[in-house]
């Protein structure tokens, strides 16, 4: 399969599992669900890079299936973290999810938007948005190899 997009975004290591991953859902032709189940403990940006790899392949229906499958899968991660933080346990839940994954949950949420956007939200979107935010901050501060964080900042909320 080709894969010169992947490769340029993901590099060649995670390419390849990535290109054997998609191999094994076009052999075995799996439905939305099914796709669902072999992704769901993988993180957002190789779900996309899965899917644009697809494209690149012109695997049209196995794309639409995959784009569904991760459309599915982010809502299941949005309740998820609103049954979390129902529980008080939203740290444990976010714990296991990586950056862009906590932006995306946010952008689900509907929380994403400017500084003017977030003083009209609700009590609860902007205690939802500190919670993730802090937790996005707090992941920097441990882990600062991506170097996308020398140019995006995020302000501790106090």
């Amino acid at each position: 399969m080709s894969d010169k997009v992947v490769n340029k975004l993901f590099g060649k290591g995670l390419g390849s599992a990535m290109n054997d991953i998609l191999k094994n859902i076009v052999y075995m032709n799996y439905d939305v669900e099914q796709i669902c189940e072999e992704l769901k403990d993988i993180n957002e940006s190789v779900r996309v890079g899965l899917y644009l790899m697809a494209l690149e392949n012109d695997l049209d229906e196995i794309a639409i299936r995959i784009n569904n499958a991760n459309k599915i899968l982010n809502e299941e991660r949005k309740s998820k973290f609103l049954e979390y933080y129902e529980k008080g346990e939203a740290q444990r839940f976010l714990a296991s999810l990586g950056k862009q994954d906590k932006i995306s949950l946010m952008s689900d949420l509907g929380i994403d938007g400017s500084l003017r956007e977030r003083a009209n939200m609700s009590k609860e979107k902007k205690e939802y948005y500190k919670v993730i935010n802090n937790s996005i901050f707090k992941d920097q501060e441990l882990d600062c190899r991506d170097g996308i964080d020398r140019f995006v900042t995020y302000k501790k909320e106090a």
